[in-house]
């Protein structure tokens, strides 16, 4: 495999004092899919799977609707976010109340016409389909249970509802996660949806803490560790709202707090606060186990055509 990171892209490291920039709620942390790339299948080892109380998600937008209205909020941490019923009133929800940049990712495979106009006609700022592939071949290898023809489609059919119902600034993208099983398809992506008039977004493999494998993240022996774009900016809700440690934490393995007892911003200025300040300080010994080994740092940043 040829691609590494560029670690001269991954300078984004001012932190966000006072309140985060980026919130992922994860409405639901339950998939249909069984993705090499992710440890998912593995996560009833260490949180029970559920959706995200109605109560706690309006409980957490209307704080944000009032500390940061242009923080981008993502409806999903650690599942698809199409599993959720009433996904699209919840985005109505957070939208009426003001939020500025409402965002969802997807294995698109759920995603037909009518759960496509509902998140379109909510407002939905953007939505990132990940497919991984150009051909039908890697992508099995990637998207286990998926199936590549129909969610190739469905991302064709969302671009069209999105030209007849939604708004200019609306968006869709096509993601592409970079790996030694697709590397050989990514231009062949890039002019694809090119065609089709669908952004793509490119980014490097991580590995979730080191539970899956990114060799991708061993091929810069030399560099000098930099504090995490992710720990310095965004806040990760969990289903149950446990506050993980960052958005490479899809266990919550280390708990920062419970969005059900405190506010956001007690939890921004809590726990989470002494390991930003352990990052900025240079003192990566003293974090936690698998914030201390973790290599995904690297791949903060991504590549948008």
């Amino acid at each position: 495999m040829t691609y590494k990171s560029d670690i001269e892209k991954a300078n984004r490291i001012k932190e966000a004092e006072n309140f985060p920039e980026v919130i992922l709620i994860e409405n639901s942390n339950c998939c249909n899919l069984h993705c090499t790339a992710c440890d998912h299948k593995n996560i009833a080892k260490y949180r029970p799977f559920k959706n995200m109380e109605l109560a706690l998600y309006k409980k957490i937008i209307d704080e944000i609707a009032v500390e940061n209205p242009k923080a981008r909020v993502w409806e999903i941490f650690f599942g698809e976010p199409f599993l959720v019923p009433d996904i699209a009133a919840r985005i109505k929800y957070a939208k009426d109340k003001g939020l500025k940049d409402v965002v969802t990712n997807t294995n698109g495979t759920l995603m037909d016409e009518k759960k496509a106009q509902a998140v379109i006609e909510s407002g939905l700022d953007a939505i990132y389909v990940g497919i991984d592939a150009a051909n039908e071949e890697d992508y099995n290898k990637i998207r286990a249970g998926g199936d590549f023809y129909k969610t190739r489609q469905n991302i064709i059919n969302y671009k069209k509802l999105l030209d007849k119902y939604g708004k200019p600034e609306q968006k869709i993208f096509a993601q592409f996660v970079l790996s030694e099983e697709n590397e050989r398809g990514l231009d062949d992506f890039k002019k694809f949806w090119a065609d089709q008039g669908v952004n793509v977004k490119i980014r490097p493999k991580v590995s979730w803490g080191g539970l899956v494998s990114a060799p991708n993240l061993w091929r810069n022996e030399e560099i000098e560790r930099k504090p995490c774009y992710w720990l310095m900016k965004t806040m990760n809700i969990c289903a149950d709202g446990e506050v993980a440690l960052c958005s490479v934490d899809m266990h919550c393995q280390v708990k920062c707090g419970n969005a059900k007892e405190l506010s956001l911003k007690e939890l921004w200025r809590g726990q989470l606060r002494e390991y930003r300040k352990m990052h900025l300080q240079n003192r990566f010994d003293e974090l936690p186990e698998l914030c201390r080994a973790c290599r995904d740092w690297q791949s903060a940043y991504a590549e948008y055509c």
